[in-house]
């Protein structure tokens, strides 16, 4: 209900929004302070739209109406901010271009800093995308880095007019330094793989889109895709993060499937994976004897905190929770379980799910989650759905498991060596689109462990680089975080 009541007030903001544009109303004013409140209240709208409202939205206008909507008004405000008269108006679509995710806005929110530098508004707004940066890298328990914890080298220099290739697969935020960034840039391809997505957190990334060549993006859904884009000098590349799980694993299936659903999630963000709603699903007529599987990392206190929910659900008798796993000791959970649900409100290429998949286990997920592919759920795989059918697909699922063939997909069309394969051959053309040589392909990767090299031994292969990259990252200026070789 909390939800409904703001996301319709949301959506009302957005409408009265595109009404004053569309009535020709909106730059009748002269009053700089209506423009700023409004500018925050379509700000708020959006951001709680595109991602706590999610549910919300693609139900009662669609995911796509904010960008929509949006993109259609481009041009009023770029003629007007481009414009050469009334000095007011043209700041004031400038400030709308910056702070909205309107097409090209990285490019407008890097103009609105070199036109307004003093501007109350722009500061405090890239006041606020830094501090929330910042407050993410203050939250993580890990307070030393090795380099290779959130950057890969895929591609070392070669020479004559080859670079190397570079993936920053965590903690993107990190490099809010130009002067790191374009020293990377000099000697690699940066293929940048926010863990999120992109999910309009515009200004963590944009710097990724002003260096020597543009930067990849590695973002699995149509939304981040259509996004990036608009945008310029960056390229999206439609693979991320579970899109690169290894294959090589034996499925271990129980004879006996003590569980009909896992779910496997954080316990440190039970608020954005969702995890009050698979109780709530478990306590559904069609759902009332399925026994769960809750699996997950996360601190002590938020894992106790989640039993408490579980007994006041009345639930106890039929959801296990086993926090803080192994992760090679998770497949052999898996094999207990029958099939897989994720509810998260936004992903970018979430391991859970293809780990379901190799496991051979059909999963249902909420077809409102940012960040994922949705055409990976097909007959073979499972499905996505709106939250609100959610107990019809997984009741469905669960009385037709013989109908789904996950692994054989995973293997047919995911995992590393097909993953990999596909991001060699899109990097080789664009070497060749940017003029330089292809001479050695990339390595393969996966999602998880050391470096994240399908074969260890290629740490070893790169170390030079890897040295390298932390006497850049030393020497452009003070990180925020401790980061060191080994």
């Amino acid at each position: 209900m909390i939800q409904e009541s703001k996301g319709n007030e949301s959506i009302q903001t957005m409408e009265r929004f595109f009404a004053l544009i569309d009535s020709g109303t909106l730059f009748a004013s002269e009053d700089s302070f209506f423009f700023k409140k409004l500018r925050q209240q379509v700000h708020s709208a959006i951001s709680y739209l595109l991602f706590w409202g999610r549910p919300f939205l693609e139900v009662s206008r669609g995911l796509n109406w904010p960008y929509e909507g949006l993109r259609k008004r481009y041009d009023i405000f770029r003629k007007i901010a481009e414009g050469e008269d009334k000095t007011h108006l043209r700041r004031q679509a400038n400030l709308f271009l910056a702070f909205l995710p309107f097409p090209n806005q990285w490019s407008w929110l890097f103009k609105v800093e070199k036109l307004y530098p003093d501007d109350g508004e722009v500061k405090a707004f890239l006041a606020d995308e830094r501090k929330k940066g910042f407050e993410r890298l203050q939250k993580k328990a890990q307070k030393i880095y090795k380099v290779r914890h959130f950057c890969q080298v895929l591609k070392a220099p070669g020479r004559e007019n080859e670079k190397g290739v570079l993936r920053i697969f965590s903690i993107p935020y990190l490099f809010d330094s130009l002067a790191h960034l374009r020293q990377l840039s000099r000697r690699y391809i940066l293929i940048v793989e926010p863990p999120w997505g992109v999910v309009f957190r515009h200004s963590w990334l944009r710097k990724f889109s002003v260096l020597e060549e543009p930067s990849v993006f590695g973002v699995n859904s149509n939304e981040d895709i259509n996004f990036l884009s608009s945008q310029s000098h960056v390229v999206p590349f439609g693979l991320a993060h579970g899109d690169y799980m290894s294959e090589s694993f034996e499925v271990k299936s129980s004879t006996v499937k003590e569980f009909d659903i896992v779910f496997n999630a954080t316990f440190d963000e039970m608020k954005r994976k969702r995890h009050k709603l698979m109780l709530d699903l478990l306590n559904h007529h069609l759902l009332e004897d399925v026994r769960a599987l809750f699996l997950g990392r996360g601190q002590k206190a938020k894992v106790e905190h989640f039993r408490k929910q579980v007994r006041r659900a009345g639930l106890q008798g039929r959801v296990t929770v086993m926090a803080n796993l192994l992760r090679e000791n998770v497949p052999t959970q898996l094999g207990r379980c029958k099939m897989g649900v994720h509810l998260s409100l936004n992903e970018n290429g979430c391991r859970s799910i293809y780990e379901y998949f190799r496991s051979d286990l059909p999963c249902v997920v909420s077809s409102s989650m940012a960040g994922t592919n949705l055409g990976i759920f097909n007959p073979q795989t499972g499905m996505a759905v709106t939250d609100e059918e959610l107990p019809e697909a997984i009741s469905f699922a669960l009385d037709h498991l013989d109908h789904f063939t996950p692994r054989r997909w995973f293997l047919e069309s995911s995992g590393s060596s097909n993953s990999s394969r596909r991001l060699n051959q899109f990097l080789k053309q664009l070497f060749k689109k940017l003029g330089y040589q292809w001479r050695t392909n990339i390595v393969p990767l996966i999602s998880s462990g050391p470096g994240r090299y399908a074969n260890p031994a290629d740490y070893e292969l790169f170390r030079d680089e890897f040295g390298w990259i932390n006497d850049c990252l030393r020497s452009a200026g003070e990180l925020p975080i401790k980061v060191v070789l080994d």
